[in-house]
């Protein structure tokens, strides 16, 4: 194909910054969107050259001769979204997390499986150039256990702070720690998992979801990992990162760079390229060529980042460690 048409479910943050990459990538052209409603989506189109709001996903089907559709919508909104796209062979790529409902993406994914169908899920820090930095200092060190953070402040949208609507802060924003520590160490076993609502409840009674949680994960190769998290943080405050205490000294890896600490050396490496854009271009390239290859993430991959997520809340409800092999089919 010669130009990749593209189409959006969801006129948020996430459209608007897939959007403003794509428009950097030749032979790619934005031709719609799906909006909660049709003045939303014609809203957001008109902020874009030749494209066109739509209601729903089948009249964007309909009326756009699509190459690939990206979908980033909150975690309770994804409908049949993957099931029509599924149904018309439309490649996609879904925005992290997968969703909240078991069932549902349960379903999703034997589908994907079934009709080995292209896809790719969101989880961009798998392309950083420091994830790629610490994959080969990994190489030369034995590690012996890992931590894990995501500390921040509580979002405004209102849907964030519902459990049943986004699945609590771990299924949200810690997945995606979660995920670097099975791109990076290896397959979780089972989590046993903790979590309170410290002081975000007080302040607002709609907030449900846990503000703290302190997760212990076992890998499938004997590792221990610890994970924190916290949304109490006032706006603008944050610490993110994973760390590897290893037989060479510590690793740790934040967002926009990566730290080890040897006896008598340091060295500090800074971000220079953009994963949003290598994870587009990965899966783009996958639309037009067929080769998946360039993909980090695919369905497959999410649903076993989801997995984890859901151990954690059934331990943390339930006060016990639960395994990940309770949801294997």
């Amino acid at each position: 194909m010669s130009m990749i048409r593209v189409g959006f479910i969801g006129t948020g943050g996430f459209t608007r910054h897939h959007v403003e990459i794509l428009q950097e990538i030749e032979n790619v052209k934005v031709v719609g969107f799906v909006g909660s409603t049709q003045e939303k989506a014609e809203e957001f189109a008109e902020r874009y050259y030749q494209t066109t709001g739509y209601q729903d996903l089948e009249t964007m089907i309909a009326h756009e001769q699509l190459d690939a559709v990206y979908i980033c919508v909150p975690p309770m909104a994804h409908e049949n979204y993957e099931e029509m796209l599924i149904e018309h062979k439309i490649p996609f790529l879904v925005e992290k997390p997968l969703g909240v409902d078991l069932d549902k993406v349960r379903q999703v994914r034997r589908k994907v499986i079934e009709n080995n169908h292209l896809t790719a899920v969101g989880y961009h820090f798998r392309y950083a150039d420091t994830v790629m930095r610490f994959q080969k200092m990994l190489e030369e060190a034995d590690v012996g256990t890992i931590l894990g953070k995501w500390m921040g402040s509580m979002p405004g949208a209102y849907w964030w702070k519902n459990q049943e609507q986004s699945g609590g802060q771990f299924n949200e924003q810690t997945t995606h720690i979660v995920d670097l520590i099975r791109f990076l160490f290896g397959e979780v076993k089972s989590v046993y998992a903790q979590e309170t609502n410290a002081v975000t409840a007080k302040q607002d009674s709609s907030v449900t979801v846990a503000d703290v949680g302190l997760f212990t994960l076992t890998l499938e190769n004997g590792l221990l990992v610890q994970i924190a998290n916290t949304s109490v943080l006032p706006g603008g405050t944050g610490d993110v990162g994973i760390t590897a205490y290893t037989d060479q000294g510590i690793i740790e890896w934040q967002m926009g760079h990566i730290e080890s600490k040897m006896p008598e050396k340091l060295e500090k490496y800074i971000a220079r390229q953009n994963p949003y854009k290598r994870e587009n271009e990965a899966f783009l390239h996958a639309v037009k060529t067929g080769d998946r290859s360039k993909i980090l993430s695919n369905y497959e991959d999410g649903w076993h980042s989801f997995k984890v997520a859901l151990a954690a809340r059934k331990s943390a409800r339930e006060k016990r460690l639960v395994n990940l092999d309770e949801w294997d089919e």
